[in-house]
């Protein structure tokens, strides 16, 4: 009677093991540049050292930067407040995800197609492409100054959330990418952004 008492013991315990790894499968993703914010995306939570940001099919709500973040979002257009700057922005959706106006006070015009995410914060212009399922890579430009062979982490499977989702990911990725810098401000009225991104009419200011 002994063996088969150990044989199942060693059973049971191989199956409790097993378990045990898979549960531990389960990971982040990085999003987001190396050395700004180091934001972890899992599942509809977004966490860094000084953020905590819950995402839900309405909206986005939490701090960003220990500032306080909250966003909600239809099919058109995505409006509320990142610390105590306004943000009003407007969405499209086709073969590609447009995304512009003001996230947090701060200029957005981008463009993502699934290979290539392209267009300006603030005062920087980006043109950034696939080149894994977790990173884009490319070049970036601010005040004159061009940066080549930066990298991006940005989650491929991005692209299978809803539009609000993903524009918010997308504002928010490349706004953490450029780190506290001075950016142009957006006027905004009636909540709608009054100029295009690239304009330099606006004074600069320090956002987060």
């Amino acid at each position: 009677m002994t063996r088969p008492l150990f044989s199942t013991l060693v059973l049971v315990s191989a199956l409790a093991t097993g378990c045990a790894t898979t549960a531990r499968v389960t990971q982040g993703q990085a999003l987001g540049r190396e050395g700004q914010e180091p934001l972890v995306l899992e599942g509809n939570d977004l966490t860094g050292p000084s953020s905590t940001l819950r995402l839900d099919e309405h909206g986005m709500r939490g701090r960003f930067r220990s500032s306080p973040v909250a966003l909600a979002w239809d099919y058109q257009k995505m409006t509320g407040t990142v610390g105590e700057q306004a943000t009003r922005l407007e969405l499209a959706e086709g073969d590609d995800t447009r995304v512009w106006g003001s996230f947090g006070g701060v200029l957005v015009d981008l463009t993502e197609d699934g290979t290539w995410l392209h267009g300006r914060v603030g005062g920087c212009a980006y043109a950034l492409k696939r080149a894994s399922d977790t990173t884009l890579e490319g070049v970036r430009q601010c005040g004159g100054v061009l940066e080549r062979d930066i990298a991006v982490a940005f989650p491929a499977t991005i692209a299978q959330r809803q539009l609000g989702e993903r524009a918010a990911l997308m504002a928010l990725t490349l706004v953490n990418t450029q780190g506290p810098v001075m950016v142009p401000r957006v006027a905004i009225s009636s909540g709608v952004a009054q100029d295009r991104p690239g304009s330099n009419r606006f004074p600069c200011k320090e956002v987060f």
